[in-house]
């Protein structure tokens, strides 16, 4: 068995994509591997009484909470820093980060500043993993890092929750089409509303509703929005389930990501997905999106009008879905990350 340090700094304020994530992996590994690995919480606080029930209530396990400043006190065979990089440089074991895409050096939004953990990773940490062969070769190009120190590994699913009462109408929206994600530029929110504007000045009118915590420049896209729209701000993971089941079609138009875990979780709900045929996207969704190219507003419209239309069609959308789905289960992601991490503390 190895005793793995887990840099928890962010596990109580992400509750997306990378958050989710983390909690998934360490689940599996208490369910499934516990004869394999002991997990350590590594957190920034001193005082880790006050902190530490929280902490283990976000990972979901009664894991020992230990303070950064005291990890070398713990015994550890390796540290794992899965919040794209290490948040602090005096760590003295072997150790491997997840980062999880180079947005952070190719998008125009991010300072040097944001690529600070990457080049620490890069430069302290023996074993990079990441989400998909589209941000290996990103990572690799951008950290100038040898091919065989980054190891590939996709994120997974779990098993869909119960159909469970939610306090929204979902059904009031009649058949909309869904967006998941905060909407930062790559998003590709923007075109997604500029496509349903198009349909439904040609006679069709499919409501848009979008989920995910709102920015100054997502408000403001909102507010001048020409289509039906509906902004929810973030929902619960119950809510979001009963509209990705509820949904005519969930549309995921990012230009950049490094793998795209929103397209699993449609999918593993009965939502046909349409998305866009860009970066790691693919990688996620296997053949069962409709995809169409990034930023291009009259083939996302032409794509929506196509799934919604057809119901033929989007069943067979929904089989491949499921079929991708039982494909990538976090199982898989969990064992092949402790693989990693067994081999780096050796």
């Amino acid at each position: 068995m190895i005793a793995v340090g887990v840099d928890a700094w962010n596990l109580m304020g992400d509750h997306r994509g990378i958050g989710r994530y983390v909690r998934a992996v360490l689940t599996e590994w208490r369910t499934g591997f516990a004869n394999r690995v002991g997990v350590t919480l590594i957190v920034p606080e001193w005082h880790t009484w006050t902190v530490a029930g929280r902490y283990r209530t976000e990972a979901g396990g009664e894991y020992p909470v230990r303070s950064r400043h005291l990890h070398g006190r713990c015994d550890l065979d390796v540290l794992w820093f899965p919040f794209n990089g290490p948040s602090w440089d005096g760590f003295s074991v072997p150790s491997v980060a997840t980062l999880h895409d180079a947005s952070t050096f190719v998008r125009p939004e991010y300072t040097e500043s944001d690529r600070a953990t990457f080049r620490r990773a890069a430069r302290r940490c023996g074993t990079i993993v990441t989400d998909s062969e589209f941000s290996k070769t990103e990572l690799v190009r951008e950290l100038h890092l040898d091919p065989a120190r980054v190891e590939a590994i996709p994120l997974g699913i779990g098993a869909p929750l119960p159909v469970q009462p939610v306090a929204l109408d979902v059904a009031a929206f009649g058949r909309f089409a869904l967006f998941v994600g905060e909407n930062d530029p790559r998003k590709g929110l923007d075109t997604l509303i500029e496509a349903l504007t198009r349909l439904q000045g040609a006679g069709i009118s499919i409501p848009l509703v979008v989920a995910g915590a709102s920015t100054l420049r997502s408000r403001a896209l909102i507010e001048r929005a020409r289509c039906r729209l509906h902004a929810l701000g973030h929902v619960d993971d119950p809510t979001l389930a009963a509209l990705y089941r509820a949904c005519a079609v969930s549309v995921y138009p990012s230009h950049y990501e490094g793998f795209g875990l929103p397209v699993l979780e449609a999918m593993n709900y009965g939502a046909p997905v349409i998305a866009s045929a860009a970066a790691g996207i693919p990688e996620a969704g296997g053949d069962a999106p409709v995809y169409v190219p990034a930023n291009d507003a009259p083939a996302l419209a032409q794509a929506v009008r196509r799934v919604t239309g057809d119901e033929t069609l989007a069943q067979a959308m929904r089989e491949r879905g499921f079929a991708r789905v039982r494909e990538m289960p976090w199982r898989k992601t969990a064992e092949r990350t402790l693989a990693v991490l067994e081999a780096a503390a050796r």
